[in-house]
């Protein structure tokens, strides 16, 4: 979303630069660099983040012991949780008129944590700097080709969604979605989410 909108950005101020013949203009502002992601919580260096459709996997780099932050634990300690990995969130929001009711937000970097009822309910991983923090047990992450996903899991394509090329990676109430950028078994994964989140449809 960010690359998006420094594109329009650029765009836009192409588009009013003027022509030649004309009196020079006051000199061009450039769009705001998209900054780098922090990654810098305490346990960054010990501990990775796997994506998981019940929610949050915490894995100890050294012992290979996994915790599970499921959906359903209080905001707050989801939120300690992630910083505690990937630093202090960058911004908190809502929205009263999602899909699935009324949420609220909290993010970091490229990941984003979804609440309900001061509960930890979805996640939503973009494709913005910090997301190849993230994965899956199975190496499925930001980037991934369709064609390469396919070797490791089922790839099940969400058909006439509305969000565009919509897949989900297992079924039910546990299945990791996410989007490709094109059609395609060269398409790379553009975002992946679990749980409830604020789409309409």
């Amino acid at each position: 979303m960010r690359k998006f909108t420094t594109l329009a950005m650029v765009a836009l101020l192409a588009a009013c630069k003027p022509a030649a013949d004309k009196a020079p203009a006051a000199p061009e502002t450039a769009a705001p660099p998209v900054p780098e992601a922090k990654a810098d919580g305490p346990a960054a260096a010990t501990t990775a983040v796997s994506l998981d459709g019940e929610g949050l996997r915490f894995i100890d780099k050294s012992s290979g012991k996994a915790s599970l932050l499921a959906f359903g634990v209080p905001r707050a300690q989801a939120e300690t949780a992630l910083a505690n990995v990937a630093g202090q969130a960058d911004d908190r929001s809502t929205n009263d008129e999602c899909g699935a009711g009324p949420m609220q937000f909290t993010r970091y970097d490229a990941m984003t944590l979804n609440f309900q009822d001061d509960k930890f309910v979805g996640w939503f991983l973009g494709n913005e700097p910090g997301a190849a923090a993230y994965s899956t047990a199975s190496g499925i992450a930001i980037g991934t080709t369709r064609a390469k996903a396919g070797e490791s899991v089922s790839i099940v394509d969400v058909e006439d969604s509305t969000l565009g090329e919509e897949f989900s990676i297992g079924t039910g109430d546990n299945a990791i979605g996410g989007m490709f950028a094109a059609p395609g078994a060269a398409a790379k994964i553009d975002a992946l989410f679990a749980g409830v989140n604020c789409f309409f449809r």
